[in-house]
């Protein structure tokens, strides 16, 4: 059975988050201040739980033909790049591997596309953790956790990396507006501390959902 509680809760309680319900998750929708979660998106950084949202995987050499049945568009996605839509994405890791996340709950009607799938697929929502980095600093907040070079320069909008944030093997997707990191559910406290401790200087602060949804591209795009 899913565990649809949070990595994060102990978290919550001690940080005072404002709970909100979705697809039967209890997820942080504020941490108290909307307002003062807002100014630091719009200004300095935030770190927002999207560990509810859909993780699905999929290997082997039918993968892309089971994640073009779930994503349209899915198999003619390069590798370590992604697809893209509104509910939606389709991290490409290797030739014969990719990561689909949804919104919460959506990763079951993606499921019951695939019938009869042609590659190993698991659902990965309760075993992993996710994080949305936002805001105009939040590369100064990479730069403090990760040996890796992810200036945007180098890793532009749509690119996906496996790599390790303070030491914590992470999937990190970027979008124009956030930083996404997948990571282990069983990590997600330590790396949630260490990512606050990095950004500490450059004004990192929690947020919740109501400041931070789930999207995966811009509603204009």
């Amino acid at each position: 059975m899913l565990n649809k509680n949070s990595p994060l809760s102990g978290i919550y309680r001690s940080h005072s988050a404002q709970l909100t319900e979705v697809s039967g998750w209890q997820m942080a929708e504020n941490y108290g201040n909307t307002d003062l979660e807002q100014k630091h998106l719009e200004e300095q950084c935030v770190l927002t739980d999207w560990s509810h949202i859909g993780k699905i995987s999929l290997s082997g050499v039918n993968a892309a033909v089971d994640a073009e049945k779930m994503i349209q568009g899915s198999s003619k996605t390069k590798v370590l790049n992604t697809l893209m839509v509104k509910d939606a994405a389709a991290l490409r890791l290797t030739e014969n591997d990719f990561l689909c996340l949804t919104e919460a709950g959506m990763e079951e009607t993606l499921l019951v596309k695939l019938k009869k799938p042609q590659s190993t697929l698991i659902n990965q929502t309760g075993a992993m953790g996710c994080f949305a980095l936002g805001g105009p600093r939040r590369d100064e907040v990479l730069e403090r956790s990760t040996a890796v070079d992810l200036r945007r320069d180098r890793m532009s909008q749509g690119s996906v990396l496996q790599s390790t944030i303070h030491t914590v093997l992470c999937t990190i997707f970027r979008t124009e507006d956030l930083d996404i990191l997948v990571h282990p559910r069983s990590f997600s406290e330590s790396l949630f501390d260490a990512l606050m401790d990095a950004g500490i200087g450059v004004g990192l602060v929690p947020a919740g959902l109501a400041t931070v949804p789930v999207s995966f591209r811009r509603e204009d795009a």
